[in-house]
């Protein structure tokens, strides 16, 4: 799939990919459109405008930045370096691309980085002038450099990164697959490059610089990977989407000693797996004891006092009117006809202006019954009463 734009010419060097590359992109494609679907679906359609939004800010982004390579940045060509624009020329042409990508130069205060990119069909490679300038006359190490981010094009990378955006910032799945490519890509500048020992200086230069490059002990750096050999440090490898300098300068050499992790991979699993499984053991225990331990956190005060309050809601609300005896009420419906002997009594006492009577017949009724009616309207002097009939009279 990734194959499919950029076919290789007659005589082309032949690179195979890393073996991770292309399970990890078909992985990171069907998550990715797993994603997108999700998010239009779940949304009723409406997150087609996000889609387009983040599709947009991602392509403005990038115009932005083609304007100011296209400006700012020195252009290789005929007329501009041309020694180093027919080295791009020569190493593309051997990579298969059909024609040479854009080549750059690019000031970067101090970074000593390239990289690959491209605007609709159009593919440019860009330098950064301090790389360039530690590889100084090392032709086979700049070599490398050029070849790497040739690769990138040669190989397909840059052709769906917005479908597979959306993996790209899964942590450990996006990061894998950009290690792989970058792994695939160091195959490409050591092949082009055609020197394994100026291979291994141009990445040695991204770690010690121009000058203390070829002071490097590359066995005793390639070691220096037995200190990552830990559970964190495994995970901080996981996590980034560009493998240690000693782990790729190790990979482009196949005699190499390679070095096997013996712990860190445990230790890491380990590690993630405890950070999975002790929110939720410690949230099966808080469920479990909670009843038996009753509010060891104070969290029903806490709650109560972010509720808004409204005054004592036990207390009786204030009567529309108040009367200083039963006399000064309306006058009482007469009594209903009542079965049960204990209601009809309390039935005709309310009657008779013993207004606690009244509220006991109301809360001792059968809802919904004449009997509670009665109670409640205060033996019928108060049809619209919602509150105790005890509290009208103000003694």
């Amino acid at each position: 799939m990734q194959e499919a734009v950029n076919r290789p010419v007659s005589g082309a060097v032949k690179v195979a990919r890393w073996p991770s590359e292309i399970p990890l992109f078909i992985v990171a494609t069907a998550v990715s459109l797993i994603i997108w679907a999700a998010l239009v679906v779940g949304s009723f359609g409406l997150g087609l405008i996000y889609v387009a939004a983040i599709v947009l800010f991602v392509f403005f982004a990038q115009v932005g930045f083609i304007a100011h390579l296209r400006g700012s940045a020195i252009r290789l060509g005929p007329d501009q370096f041309p020694d180093l624009h027919a080295r791009v020329v020569e190493l593309s042409r051997r990579a298969g691309l059909k024609a040479p990508p854009e080549a750059y130069i690019l000031q970067a205060d101090g970074a000593l980085n390239a990289l690959a990119t491209k605007f609709f069909r159009g593919e440019m490679i860009v330098l950064y002038s301090d790389l360039l300038a530690a590889c100084g006359d090392d032709e086979a190490a700049r070599d490398m450099i050029i070849g790497h981010e040739i690769g990138h094009l040669r190989s397909g990378h840059l052709n769906w990164f917005i479908v597979n955006m959306p993996a790209r910032l899964i942590p450990f799945l996006g990061a894998a697959y950009s290690r792989a490519c970058e792994y695939t890509c160091d195959r490409w500048g050591a092949a082009l490059s055609g020197d394994g020992d100026g291979a291994r200086r141009g990445l040695t230069i991204l770690a010690a610089g121009g000058v203390l490059s070829r002071q490097v002990n590359l066995e005793a750096f390639v070691r220096q990977q037995q200190h990552l050999d830990t559970g964190w440090m495994t995970i901080g490898r996981w996590l980034s989407g560009y493998p240690p300098l000693s782990a790729r300068i190790a990979a482009i050499e196949p005699a190499a000693p390679r070095f096997v992790p013996s712990r860190g991979r445990l230790r890491a699993v380990g590690i993630l797996l405890a950070f999975l499984l002790v929110p939720v053991l410690a949230t099966l225990g808080f469920a479990f004891t909670a009843p038996y331990i009753g509010d060891p956190f104070g969290l029903a005060a806490l709650e109560e006092q972010f509720e808004p309050s409204s005054g004592d809601e036990t207390a009786d609300p204030a009567p529309d009117a108040s009367y200083a005896s039963v006399d000064e009420m309306p006058p009482p419906d007469d009594v209903p006809v009542i079965e049960d002997t204990a209601l009809a009594a309390l039935a005709a006492s309310c009657h008779d202006g013993d207004l606690q009577a009244c509220d006991d017949l109301f809360y001792q009724s059968p809802g919904g019954s004449t009997e509670e009616a009665y109670g409640n309207t205060c033996a019928g002097r108060l049809p619209d009463n919602t509150i105790e009939c005890a509290v009208y009279i103000n003694e």
